[in-house]
């Protein structure tokens, strides 16, 4: 599976906890939020709806980085862009507390996303992105050309649907036991490794596409 090679672009994500000559950002207040946006180069992202913590969000900025975060209406909206001609390294790490069922829009070109929590309708589209998550996702949209993915779909109530487009992608669908799960996977080389049978109109429902796809389903429990 040499087409996998493509996903060592991810490595490029390295994304330092707290870069020495890191910007701080003033917190941002979310709690008349429901939605981010994130837009622009390279970022990680760290997600979560944990109600024992302020509902806020912080952005560490690499030098040699531009960016904005603003809140219009219900949404945040978080910009991330090269602040000169020159190359220099713009790594910044954006985290995010919200409330649960809050949507998230990433459209960096390269992403690290964590979540944790309840969400309701997260969408990616980047050429590289790695992506763990952990809770719940009401509606899961993915689009990228290297994609690395561990989604353990922990509630009970596991949401209605999960998209994935790559042209390389490392998947890696847990689901909590006893979950009917409807899937179904298109590509042109396929490694598929499932303990789940498909369940005819079973929630949520899984569509996996692409040029080479590694895919394990199976249950967390």
């Amino acid at each position: 599976m040499g087409a996998f090679t493509t996903l060592a672009f991810l490595a490029g994500l390295g994304f330092p906890a707290e870069p020495a000559d890191a910007e701080r950002f003033a917190p941002v207040d979310l709690t008349q939020v429901d939605a981010v946006e994130v837009t622009g180069g390279g970022v990680a992202v760290a997600a979560s709806t944990d109600a024992g913590r302020s509902l806020v969000a912080t952005l560490d900025q690499a030098e040699g980085c531009a960016a904005t975060m603003r809140v219009e209406g219900r949404r945040l909206t978080v910009d991330i862009r090269q602040a000169s001609f020159w190359p220099r390294d713009c790594r910044p790490t954006l985290a995010v507390n919200l409330r649960p069922g809050a949507d998230l829009v990433l459209r960096p070109a390269a992403v690290s996303a964590t979540l944790s929590g309840r969400f309701g309708a997260v969408a990616v589209t980047a050429q590289a992105a790695e992506l763990s998550l952990t809770g719940r996702v009401w509606a899961l949209d993915v689009s990228a050309k290297a994609l690395k993915a561990t989604i353990h779909n922990t509630s009970p109530d596991p949401g209605q649907a999960i998209r994935i487009e790559a042209k390389a992608a490392d998947i890696d669908l847990g689901f909590r036991r006893g979950t009917p799960v409807g899937y179904s996977v298109d590509a042109k080389v396929a490694m598929v490794d499932s303990e789940i049978p498909t369940s005819a109109g079973g929630r949520p429902l899984v569509s996996i596409k692409g040029d080479f796809v590694r895919a394990r389903i199976g249950y967390d429990d």
